[in-house]
């Protein structure tokens, strides 16, 4: 077994401590993180829980690849780390929905308490495996799925849980926001900025699962859940990426006083009812959102006793993921070592989430058009008929006899703002719609 002792043990007699063994389900970047946390800062964990740790075994699906941790303890054999009497904590740190669910039942099922840091695992079957922890008396751990190194899930849980949380936001993904903030400071457009954050490591060979807004959606859906009590259905939740958002949006929105943001967003509209979204937003550059850039992850919240409230952090790689997947160790230490039963709060299911067609906003819009006479009050007229009035515009004349207008709207429903497009699209003065987003306030 790989064991870590430290300095703090040496003023414990060996009564005092108690021994937690681990076993680890995948051994990437976030397993040797936490690997390496856990040795590095054992005085520190220590400290805070009167345990030591031992690695049992480790689980990894490729056995070619080179670890930080002895050969010895690896094996490809994932149920055999599951299924070990000897190991009392499983960290599932390998990504995806299977074969990770599997394991984690089996773990529970085991009498082992789970910490993951996998977010689809969570989203998609969170109220199950909860549920499953907490009939056995055991701890399911997750904050690292959510946030990275940014502490949100606890806070939820526990801080913050005699609020009515009314509405939170959330730039979940660093890969994404990375781009956008490129885009902004050097307007460039989506594809050049892509290829250069992945030659930096920031986005995958496959960036969709970041760039097409699944990881976001995977997030603030657990978020949701925490907040409203009830597992999110994924396929009601509304999700946009941001290959749409272009320099020219870019260009637009600082003239008209905001910044594109991908937001993800949840909201009660009533009792037991709730709106789940993942875009490009609209941010207004005075909101605290608006000012992280780069990799950097944020999660604004507003209760109903605690006001507005903001978390912000590091919310990907190795060391941030790491922190949040050893803070949850932490705390599951912590239990074992006071004989207490499993935290797990579980949450139901069937929670009713509205269409985003009722959703209440104003919006931009772009439009390639015709240079003649009449274009604005006949794209005016039309987004009339459905209530739509617009509040802000911006023209630009092209070369050969094109123009371009921009335009900010009024507060509308979106099914109205929807039927207008329609309309105003298939007038003969537009050559083009250019492109559209939401905007918060």
């Amino acid at each position: 077994m790989a064991t870590w002792y430290n300095r703090g043990m040496q003023s414990s007699t060996s009564a005092d401590i108690r021994t937690i063994r681990l076993g680890f389900l995948g051994f990437g970047t976030v397993g040797e993180g936490t690997y390496r946390m856990l040795v590095d800062n054992a005085d520190e964990v220590f400290a805070k829980t009167s345990a030591k740790f031992e690695v049992v075994r480790v689980g990894v699906r490729d056995l070619t690849k080179v670890r930080g941790v002895a050969a010895e303890f690896i094996t490809d054999d994932l149920r055999s780390v599951v299924l070990d009497p000897s190991i009392d904590v499983v960290l599932e740190l390998m990504g995806g929905e299977e074969p990770a669910g599997e394991m984690v039942q089996l773990a529970l099922e085991q009498g082992k308490h789970v910490v993951t840091a996998n977010k689809e695992l969570i989203a998609k079957h969170g109220s199950r495996l909860i549920g499953k922890a907490k009939s056995r008396g055991l701890d399911l751990h997750f904050e690292a799925a959510v946030g990275g190194g940014i502490p949100v899930v606890q806070p939820l849980k526990h801080q913050l849980a005699g609020n009515d949380v009314i509405k939170m936001m959330g730039i979940l993904n660093g890969t994404t926001n990375f781009i956008l903030s490129k885009m902004e400071a050097e307007g460039a457009d989506f594809g050049e900025v892509l290829a250069e954050a992945q030659r930096l490591g920031y986005a995958e060979a496959d960036p969709s699962a970041d760039v097409d807004g699944f990881d976001t959606m995977y997030k603030i859906s657990i978020l949701a859940a925490i907040c409203f009590g009830k597992q999110i259905p994924l396929e009601d939740v509304h999700r946009e990426g941001i290959r749409s958002v272009s320099a020219a949006d870019m260009k637009y929105a600082k003239q008209f006083g905001y910044k594109i943001k991908l937001l993800g967003i949840c909201e009660e509209i009533g009792e037991g009812e709730v709106m789940v979204r993942v875009h490009p937003t609209f941010v207004p550059l005075g909101h605290q959102l608006a000012n992280v850039n780069g990799v950097y992850n944020a999660v604004w919240l507003h209760g109903d006793f605690v006001g507005d409230l903001m978390f912000s952090g590091r919310g990907a790689g190795a060391d941030p993921t790491a922190s949040a997947v050893v803070g949850d160790l932490i705390d599951v230490a912590r239990n074992m070592v006071a004989g207490g039963s499993g935290s797990a709060i579980p949450y139901g299911v069937g929670m009713r989430v509205t269409s985003i067609k009722e959703l209440e906003s104003r919006y931009y819009v772009r439009f390639e058009v015709e240079d003649q006479p009449g274009t604005l009050g006949d794209i005016a007229t039309s987004f009339s008929r459905y209530q739509v009035g617009l509040a802000q515009m911006e023209m630009v004349t092209k070369v050969g006899g094109k123009g371009e207008i921009a335009f900010m709207t009024h507060v509308c429903q979106e099914g109205n703002f929807r039927l207008a497009l329609e309309a105003v699209a298939s007038l003969g003065c537009v050559s083009r719609l250019e492109g559209w987003f939401r905007v918060e306030e």
